[in-house]
């Protein structure tokens, strides 16, 4: 009897090896386009301009041309706020130190527009709508009472006020309420804030950051006639230091001053009579 050939495997075997290559390409096409998003499969990446140290800038220095250039980068989070201009750096002052090919990133500039050499915001900071109302407020101080004017921007400072106590009596004294001692009209010096920054510097002008309410007060002292002494804290030193601020008579009582008295003199003896 003659065997009648068949050919089903063949075709199951065409059959299997049709959807494998079918499966294979989809595979592939699947690949293929995730890598061709992500940049690495031979596509395409979005590139942008941002602006770049092209030397080392220091801190606290007036950004000029020949400091930044363009370089073209990926898209990125990373570089999401870097500046895509020149010239919105030109002018501005860095807040701390940019090394070279750096990318420059708006908290990287301590002044909010070119030409200001100072930020309100401490350098890195953001606006905190929950934050302190931070201000910035100016004092006149000669530099023999702010450390020779040796002083410079983002050092920390307390500032101790001297004010003429009623001035208007002039040297009369004014019974106080203690029986047996007089209040004399005289200058009273106190130290009425501590660890403020020093934002900036022109002449004897100092700028300070301050929150509003403490500007008004500054403000306030300042139109009393007030004379303003700026002290240098040590940047280790954040405590909040507590004093009895300083009197002319308590000078006199701690140091044991001597109090000059109108000299008595004797009187004449009388001329004998002719």
């Amino acid at each position: 009897m003659e065997l009648e050939y068949s050919n089903k495997d063949s075709k199951r075997s065409r059959l299997y090896i049709g959807v494998g290559l079918l499966m294979a390409l989809v595979v592939a096409g699947t690949v293929f386009v995730a890598l061709r998003g992500s940049g690495l499969g031979g596509g395409q990446a979005v590139m942008r301009q941002v602006v770049v140290a092209s030397r080392e800038i220091p801190s606290r220095k007036p950004i000029e041309e020949g400091d930044v250039t363009m370089r073209s980068v990926p898209v990125d989070p990373t570089n999401a706020n870097a500046f895509t201009r020149i010239d919105e750096v030109l002018g501005r002052i860095s807040a701390v130190p940019i090394a070279t090919g750096q990318l420059v990133t708006r908290t990287m500039l301590a002044s909010a527009s070119s030409g200001q050499t100072f930020s309100i915001l401490e350098a890195g900071a953001s606006f905190d709508p929950a934050g302190p109302d931070l201000r910035a407020v100016s004092v006149s101080v000669p530099d023999d009472r702010a450390v020779a004017g040796t002083l410079a921007p983002g050092q920390r400072i307390d500032l101790i006020v001297t004010l003429a106590i009623n001035p208007e009596l002039g040297p009369t004294p004014e019974p106080s309420a203690s029986p047996g001692e007089l209040v004399i009209p005289g200058p009273s010096t106190k130290v009425t804030f501590q660890k403020l920054t020093l934002l900036a510097r022109n002449g004897i002008i100092y700028i300070l950051r301050a929150d509003l309410a403490t500007a008004e007060k500054i403000a306030e002292l300042a139109a009393a006639g007030g004379q303003f002494t700026l002290v240098l804290r040590p940047d280790e030193d954040d405590r909040t230091a507590t004093t009895l601020g300083s009197t002319f008579d308590a000078l006199i009582r701690e140091f044991d001053f001597p109090v000059p008295r109108p000299p008595v003199f004797a009187s004449p003896s009388p001329s004998p009579a002719p």
